[in-house]
């Protein structure tokens, strides 16, 4: 049972990407892909339900000794423990549902077998990481990941956007491999192990400062935190159900799940690298007009949650991932319904041409989905949302580090942008009008069966975390925060609607260039980085390729 997750979705992969999927067509790769992640979802479910109700970790060795070198012996294990399962149960839910929105969303695709299989291998390495029992197998997980993302964004190839934006995206993911690998290396070779458990039990001075920035850096770049979240927005041009399943629950929360496995950072560059994060995203995505670029740019926001509540000591650990689960939850429900809406309005994803799509071109069960998911996003009172950064927030109030006071800070005004941009949302899609008299789109084909796998996989994992918050966080933490401090996000809200609804309508409101470019950061690794790299290219092209060598050859035919 334990080895039913990896092998239905490595079966998916290998039918459908094979020419068997050739042989069975589109219907009967939709019939065998649904089927297998269908049998990996109850797989999951069953392993939850052992580990937390049964209190029994799992523990598998799957082909003996993987690599010996020396002293050195590495298997190739799967662990279940409560991290793990839990990152398991949400990679499998939301994998599940973007797997059935798909068969809809890309019906229409001529190669719809070979989409499917890369969204199988993508949720199998997935899941490689998060049952690995030691960094080495992680690391495949981690590289494979980045693999698939870059096969997914870049799906649509001919169209020059999507194969930039992969480009962009590999790039920064080999950055971050790299990074990790550097310091799975030095954590061998200064705790003698690669795995978790032994990683743990060393004394955290037996390991580099050094180390444990490298290994900081490149979960940082995985999971789209400050200076490394220039790819993020341009991965847009994939295909929706690729959106939702990378910013959901799979690639940009790698980095999260390695840092709570391995809390061996220094917790002062973590709280300042998250809270920046938060604040940082929050203002990207209230001066974005792209639809999806606002829900993308509301991830790396909650990234940034996340990363400061690892920085909070043990509770905060678990407050990181009750916050993952919830914010897979909406999230996923996010970027679904957005496909619908942009499906019904005829292909466009900037807000300023749709206008009054609540009437006729979107489906109101769409509408609905989008407005509870975003309200959960907001923290409106008893959503998961809620709980999840209701938690976080409080704890940065009351966990004792320096720094902690300024997170505290950052994070609430992060709630209020996040509040802001998300009512500018509806506000600007839904009730004003941006787009003239004449606009007039004939509403596409709006299926209500594709958003029926959003609500299943946003009530499962709202459930799953509303009782882990409740049960083991919210309760003690409450206890000692003042009344006002718990209700002031609450009163953030309210103050997010007022500044969206007047801000909307403004003049000025779109003429802030500097955020509107993202604070120029693309523009400047171009003009430092790229081109640097470029011009050495060619100096070296020039004085190598097309001069030295040359002439070396030219000598010899002599």
């Amino acid at each position: 049972m334990f080895c039913f997750v990896l092998l239905s979705l490595l079966l998916s992969f290998f039918i459908n990407g094979s020419f068997i999927g050739r042989y069975i067509g589109h219907r009967g790769s939709m019939i065998v892909s649904i089927s297998l992640c269908f049998v990996s979802l109850v797989t999951s479910i069953l392993i939850w339900y052992e580990v937390i109700f049964g209190s029994c970790e799992a523990y598998i060795n799957l082909f003996g000794t993987w690599i010996s070198i020396g002293t050195m012996n590495i298997n190739w294990d799967v662990y279940y423990d409560s991290l793990s399962v839990h990152m398991l149960l949400t990679v499998s839910v939301v994998s599940f549902a973007v797997h059935c929105y798909s068969m809809v969303y890309m019906k229409a695709d001529p190669h719809l077998n070979l989409f499917i299989s890369y969204l199988s291998l993508f949720t199998f390495f997935m899941v490689v990481l998060v049952s690995a029992n030691n960094m080495l197998g992680m690391f495949v997980g981690f590289e494979g990941i980045g693999i698939c993302s870059y096969l997914l964004i870049g799906y649509w190839s001919h169209r020059l956007a999507a194969s930039k934006s992969a480009l962009k995206a590999i790039v920064v993911n080999r950055i971050s491999d790299g990074l990790l690998l550097w310091s799975i290396i030095w954590l061998w070779w200064y705790t003698g192990s690669l795995e978790y458990d032994l990683i743990l039990l060393n004394d955290s001075n037996n390991i580099s400062s050094f180390i444990s920035v490298a290994l900081l850096l490149g979960c940082m770049a995985k999971s789209v935190q400050i200076i490394f979240h220039v790819w993020l927005a341009d991965s847009m041009e994939g295909p929706t159900p690729v959106s939702a399943l990378i910013h959901a629950a799979t690639l940009v929360t790698a980095g999260i799940y390695v840092m709570v496995r391995l809390s061996i950072f220094d917790n002062t560059l973590v709280l300042l690298v998250g809270s920046l994060t938060a604040i940082m995203g929050g203002i990207f995505g209230l001066f974005q007009n792209d639809l999806k670029r606002v829900i993308a740019f509301s991830t790396c926001s909650q990234l940034g949650y996340m990363m400061v509540s690892v920085g909070l000591g043990e509770f905060g650990v678990e407050a990181s991932m009750s916050h993952l689960m919830s914010h897979a939850s909406f999230k996923a429900g996010l970027f679904l319904a957005a496909g619908v809406v942009i499906t019904s309005s005829g292909g466009y994803q900037h807000m300023g041409r749709y206008g009054g799509l609540t009437g006729s071109h979107c489906t109101l069960f769409g509408y609905l989905t989008l407005l509870l998911c975003g309200l959960s996003l907001m923290g409106l009172p008893e959503t998961s949302g809620f709980y999840s950064k209701e938690t976080i927030i409080n704890l940065s109030y009351v966990y004792f580090h320096p720094f902690a006071e300024y997170a505290h800070t950052l994070l609430l005004l992060a709630a209020f942008v996040t509040c802001t941009y998300t009512i500018k949302l509806f506000v600007q899609s839904f009730f004003y009008d941006f787009s003239g008299l004449d606009f007039n789109i004939s509403p596409a084909s709006k299926p209500k069966s594709i958003l029926l796998s959003v609500a299943f996989s946003v009530l499962l994992l709202d459930i799953v975390a509303k009782i882990w918050i409740g049960t083991s966080l919210l309760s003690g933490i409450l206890f000692f925060v003042p009344w006002l401090v718990k209700t002031l996000p609450v009163g953030l809200i309210i103050a997010g609607f007022l500044t969206a609804t007047t801000a909307v309508t403004s003049k000025s409101f779109s003429i802030i260039r500097f955020n509107a470019t993202r604070w120029g950061f693309d523009q400047l690794y171009a003009r430092t980085i790229i081109w640097a790299v470029l011009d050495w290219g060619r100096i070296t092209w020039t004085a190598g390729d097309k001069g030295l060598f040359a002439v070396n050859n030219q000598k010899v035919c002599f």
